[in-house]
């Protein structure tokens, strides 16, 4: 009797992965609408390789003639991770409005990648990068708070313990007794 079950068993498997596979693709796929690397027109290697070649300050001025900001803001802010490292290069050249929104972008980036946000914070809390820049809740839900405590808590890094411990004291509510990281300044 269960030699004849296993054929029916096998016929089932047989008409059920196909879907649960294309399930699990399409899991997998960014939402609609969401930018994609190859939709960019540009990509984090080939930046890379620009900043390399070029200069950051070059680079900049080229970001700036082909008006390719938000496109980069928007990779950025995705939290991926190649886009995320190219910041620390480009921050320190671009005008202070434009390093204002690049912040911002790693600051929507924190809760979706933050190994990535973690490891472009400077340990020295400066101004630009630093915990007490990024972190904040300042202008941000407490959904985004709440989110970005939880992923930074998640992140086991011995080389980031510094920047994940600055991070989640500019994050905690004013009055807790965690620490409190300076902007810097």
């Amino acid at each position: 009797m269960r030699l004849r079950s296993f054929p029916r068993l096998m016929l089932l498997v047989t008409l059920l992965a196909p879907p649960v596979g294309l399930t699990a693709l399409a899991a997998s796929l960014p939402p609609a609408g969401a930018p994609t690397e190859a939709s960019m027109g540009m990509s984090a290697r080939n930046l890379a390789r620009q900043i390399h070649e070029d200069g950051a300050e070059a680079t900049v001025r080229t970001l700036d003639a082909q008006k390719s900001w938000p496109q980069f803001r928007r990779a950025v802010a995705a939290g991926w991770a190649g886009w995320v490292s190219l910041v620390p290069d480009l921050i320190a050249h671009v005008d202070d409005p434009t390093a204002t929104r690049l912040r911002i972008a790693l600051r929507q980036a924190l809760p979706r990648n933050p190994h990535a946000v973690l490891s472009v914070i400077d340990p020295g809390n400066g101004p630009l990068l630093g915990a007490g820049a990024l972190c904040t809740p300042h202008g941000m839900s407490t959904r985004w708070r709440a989110s970005s405590i939880h992923a930074i808590s998640a992140v086991h890094d011995i080389h980031l313990a510094h920047q994940s411990t600055d991070c989640l004291a500019a994050l905690a509510p004013p009055g807790a007794t965690t620490g409190k990281a300076d902007s810097g300044t």
